[in-house]
Order: C-alpha cells, then sequence, then structure tokens
C-alpha cells in the first residue's frame, strides 16, 4: 500500500461489516485548542497504566467536571503498547509509520488521525478528530474522554482505577500451534493496524490487521497473477544479525492466508516469496515490510526446533506425525508425548537417526556436480533421496512431529571432496542439546549413484565434543 499524507484517505479491502470509526466515535467538535478558565480545578497525582507493560505518571488536570492527561504522558502510553505515532503539521497520527524527527506540538489546534482498526469493510485513514486539547504552561492536555474513545476504538478495554487509568489486556491472545503457523490469517479483537507492506509486484493488496504486542502475525496478500503453490515467508531481524527464519506456506489463486509466530523480537524485516522454482529456490517477490514489530521476547531455542520452516515443513503432510510414530515403534519404543526421561527421548532420537541414515539415500550425482537441488522435507520423502541438508532435515522434522524440539546447524565437514559445506542436526532430550548426523552416519560402498547405505554407525551419533570435532567445525542454526 502507498502511504499517504494526513490529510489524505487510504482504502483498502477488509473482511466482516461493522459501521467506520470516525462515526462511532463519539466526540465533541470543537474547532481548536482551548484555554484552561480560572475556575478551573487544581492538578492531582496519578498515572496511565498499560496492564503487563508498565505504567506512565501523570498530573490529572481537572476542569468542568473533565479531566485532562499531558499529551507526552498520552504519547508514552501508545509507546508502551508499541503503537506506531507520528506528528506532521497536520496533527497526531496514530497507527502510521513512526517519525522520530518531529515531536509533540505545544500550539495551535491538535486533530488525531489514526487507522480505523478492524471490522470494516475497508480499513480507511480516518479523520481529523478533535483532540479536545486545552493549552496550559506551553503544552497540550487531552482530554481522557477522547483518549479513551480512542482506545475504544482499537478495541482495546480501559477503566479508572481511582487516580489511574488503566489500560486491560491491551495484548490479543492467538493460539497457535508448535508449528507456528497456521494457514489462515487470524484476525482478533485488539489487531487494531495495518501491517506495513509494500509490493514487490502491480496489484497486490494487503488485508490484514496486526498488534506489535503479539508475536502472531497474520498475513493476508492478494495477487493479479493468480499464483498457486509454495510461498516462503522471510522474518529477519532489523536489529541482530543472523536473526532469521523462513516459514513455508501455500497460496490458492493468488491467494495467501497464512498467520505465523514472530520468533524475535524488535524491528523486523518480514518478506513475502512466490517460489516459481523449488529446486533452484527462485523467488518472486510479492510484499515485504521493514516496519513489522514485535514488543514479545524472542524465542528460545527449544521453542525455534519446535517450529515449521521453509525446508522443514512437517505439518504441511498429515502423514508426518503417523511415520514417525511409526519410525519410534518399530524401535520397539512407545510413543510418549510426555517423553519420560532423557533416556527415554535420546532413545527415540537415535530411532530416527537411523531411519533417515537408510531410507533418504544420498544423491551423489548431486553432490559431485555442485548441482545440489533444494527440496524441502515432503519432496525430500517423496524422492528418497537428497544430500546433507535433506537428510538432517527429514529427521528433524520427524522429531519435531514428536514434540522434540531439534535443528538444522550448518557448517562445515570433512567428507569425501575435503572439508565443505554440511548440515548435522542437534535435539533436545529435557536436559541437553544432542549432536548427530544421519548423513555421516549412512555407510556406503559406492559413491557414483544413487542407492541405499551398506549399513548404518553410530560413529556421529552423540559423540564427545572432541571426537565430533575431528570432522566437523563451526556451525549455527540453519535459517531454514
Amino acid at each position: 500500500m502507498a502511504y499517504c499524507s494526513s490529510m489524505q484517505l487510504l482504502e483498502v479491502p477488509f473482511v466482516s461489516s461493522f459501521r467506520p470509526l470516525c462515526a462511532a466515535i463519539a466526540l465533541s467538535a470543537c474547532a481548536s485548542a482551548g484555554s484552561v478558565p480560572a475556575t478551573a480545578e487544581a492538578a492531582a497525582s496519578g498515572s496511565i497504566s498499560v496492564s503487563g507493560a508498565g505504567r506512565v505518571p501523570v498530573s490529572w488536570w481537572r476542569q468542568s467536571g473533565a479531566v485532562y492527561a499531558p499529551l507526552t504522558a498520552c504519547v508514552q502510553a501508545f509507546r508502551l503498547m508499541h503503537i506506531p505515532q507520528s506528528f506532521t503539521p497536520d496533527g497526531w497520527v496514530v497507527g502510521d509509520l513512526p517519525d522520530g524527527s518531529q515531536t509533540p506540538p505545544t500550539a495551535g489546534p491538535l486533530d488525531i488521525w489514526f487507522w480505523q482498526p478492524a471490522h470494516g469493510d475497508t480499513v480507511t485513514y480516518a479523520g481529523p478528530v478533535d483532540a479536545h486539547a486545552v493549552e496550559r504552561n506551553g503544552q497540550f492536555w487531552i482530554a481522557m474522554d477522547a483518549f479513551q474513545s480512542l482506545l475504544t476504538a482499537f478495541h482495546v478495554q480501559t477503566s479508572w482505577q481511582g487516580s489511574a487509568f488503566v489500560v486491560r489486556d491491551p495484548v490479543p491472545q492467538v493460539a497457535l500451534p508448535p508449528s507456528g503457523v497456521m494457514s489462515s490469517a487470524v484476525q482478533v479483537e485488539g489487531d487494531s493496524w495495518p501491517e506495513p507492506w509494500f509490493y514487490g509486484e502491480a496489484g497486490v493488496t494487503s488485508l490484514a490487521l496486526y498488534n506489535p504486542l503479539s508475536p502472531a502475525l497474520p498475513i493476508r496478500l492478494v495477487t493479479q497473477d493468480g499464483f498457486s503453490g509454495e510461498v516462503l515467508i522471510e522474518v529477519k531481524s532489523h536489529d541482530v544479525p543472523g536473526e532469521v527464519h523462513q516459514y513455508s506456506a501455500r497460496m490458492y489463486d493468488g491467494r495467501l492466508q497464512a498467520t505465523v509466530l514472530l520468533p524475535f523480537s524488535g524491528r523486523l524485516d518480514v518478506q513475502v516469496d512466490e517460489v516459481q522454482n523449488e529446486a533452484s529456490l527462485a523467488l518472486k517477490p510479492i510484499a515485504f515490510s521493514r516496519a513489522i514489530e514485535c514488543a514479545a521476547q524472542s524465542l528460545p531455542q527449544t521453542r525455534l526446533g519446535l517450529l515449521q520452516s521453509w525446508l522443514i515443513n512437517d505439518n504441511e503432510s498429515a502423514g508426518i506425525r503417523d511415520l514417525a510414530v511409526s519410525v519410534v515403534r518399530a524401535a520397539g519404543l512407545p510413543d510418549s508425548a510426555a517423553h519420560p526421561s532423557p533416556s527415554a527421548v535420546d532413545a527415540e532420537i537415535e530411532a530416527v537417526s537411523d531411519w533417515a541414515s537408510r531410507h533418504i539415500w544420498y544423491n551423489w550425482p548431486a553432490y559431485k556436480s555442485g548441482q545440489v537441488p533444494w527440496q524441502q522435507m515432503t519432496t525430500t520423502l517423496s524422492l528418497g533421496h537428497g544430500v546433507c541438508q535433506d537428510i538432517s532435515g527429514v529427521a528433524a522434522g520427524l522429531l519435531r512431529a514428536l514434540g522434540i524440539p531439534a535443528l538444522v546447524v550448518q557448517g562445515q565437514a570433512l567428507g569425501l571432496l575435503g572439508w565443505g559445506s554440511h548440515q548435522w542436526d542437534e535435539a533436545w532430550d529435557g536436559q541437553r542439546w544432542l549432536v548427530f548426523d544421519p548423513t555421516f552416519d549412512a555407510v556406503y560402498t559406492s559413491s557414483t549413484g544413487i542407492g541405499p547405505p551398506v549399513s548404518v554407525s553410530h560413529k556421529d551419533f552423540d559423540p564427545p565434543p572432541s571426537v565430533f570435532a575431528q570432522n566437523h567445525r563451526g556451525g549455527q542454526i540453519a535459517n531454514w
């Protein structure tokens, strides 16, 4: 979407129905800021409190039964809720892209412009709405009736508790599966402002809102090219190098609906690409943002180890869980979601590692020619062959399907052609990360074609670190 100045309207299609918020908010029609009459009541101490986020001390100003707070306090309260805001020559813009170069005004009329939140057929850049502002001691004071109405427009509940104005439950609750991706764009109360998407092709529209206090990011995009197929959603930290995660989703007839769990805190770069060719990972950008924010804490590695990724798309096939269960049962192990002990989990990890070593044959021709194809876990299982990233991806995906956190690690290993790029696994047994390499544990007598290994060893399953370091080095969590 193209961003407009605060004197323009921007409409984007949306779902369901509700009356326009600028008509729903009952505010008086003061044309400009006024002066405080001599009969005004004295100031009183209090606060604006945001549940779970913090509080802003306030000296309330009362006049004629109305309560006012300094504009600076209102701005700080919105910052606690991570609501984007800026000041333009036309007024206070709430819900637009922030502009840190501008500061709150201290004189003149003050209008509030804001994004009309969810429940409308359109998402509209609304306003202006009078802030009921008064000018006192060189700064603006905002009528709390207007401030409360604005929060009500954002579907946030508020109440007075003595001298404290309390913003209650500003964080929308979204239940996402352990995979961290859902094949629908979940819209809930509290999702209040549009994702600031920009578009890689003409004719793309965005229909979703999100809330920075929630780690759930709903994505609802429509393109004109009618694309059906795989979509890669990349989430990259704006502030911390190396924090990258790539989700897989499906687009049907040019329509994408998905909700992803943002794994990192802070400012995030998010990009959505159509996968034009999976084998070469040829991508066509359709939408990106450099202004998505997540105020929730970054996920720990154990939680990251359960997420779906573009390569490990285990949740996109209903049979993956059944396959994982059959693997541990074939090894004579019980399938237990509670995993009673680390040693029992270690046995399941070993069974899955052995299965990946035996059943995903190594693609020696691709390796030797340097023409290693990209392929997702579900593709690898259907083909029955791949290289190290595919074998380690299958092992990680099967473990995740059992509820065991597993990570693919990218580093270097000493192989047939010397030291080179390689991938292996780590899995959490409840006490430690167990390291294993199902690719190196498959023993081949021929490296000319694609065929089964003659045996499976355990020399690279949970070896002492000094032994593992003899043929592995470096290593970081793979972002796919």
